[in-house]
């Protein structure tokens, strides 16, 4: 049981990566491609599938493999936002946008 719900955790967590790091690639390239909007929603339909189906296989009726995958999806997205967070520090329509280190 226990090495169920690790393995849940840890495919949980590949999941969040994938699906943050898409989120991430997206917004990065918004300012390069022509049609944003089609960008947007073609990758949020994307990671949805991705979440949705991956979320569903892993689950197999037992609350408690969703529970631990959703562990790992959010303690993956922590994970980025850390190790991603400092490179955002830009300015977005004049405003500074990040850790502003007060």
């Amino acid at each position: 049981m226990i090495a169920e719900l690790i393995l849940c955790f840890m495919v949980g967590a590949a999941i969040g990566a994938i699906y943050f790091a898409g989120l991430w690639e997206t917004v990065r390239k918004l300012s390069e491609t022509n049609k944003p909007f089609r960008r947007v929603v073609l990758s949020f339909a994307l990671r949805m599938i991705l979440l949705i189906s991956g979320f569903y296989l892993v689950m197999q009726g037992e609350w408690e493999r969703l529970v631990a995958a959703m562990i790992g999806l959010i303690l993956a997205r922590e994970f980025l936002v850390r190790k991603l967070g400092h490179a955002s520090n830009r300015f977005i329509g004049g405003i500074s946008y990040g850790n502003r280190r007060h």
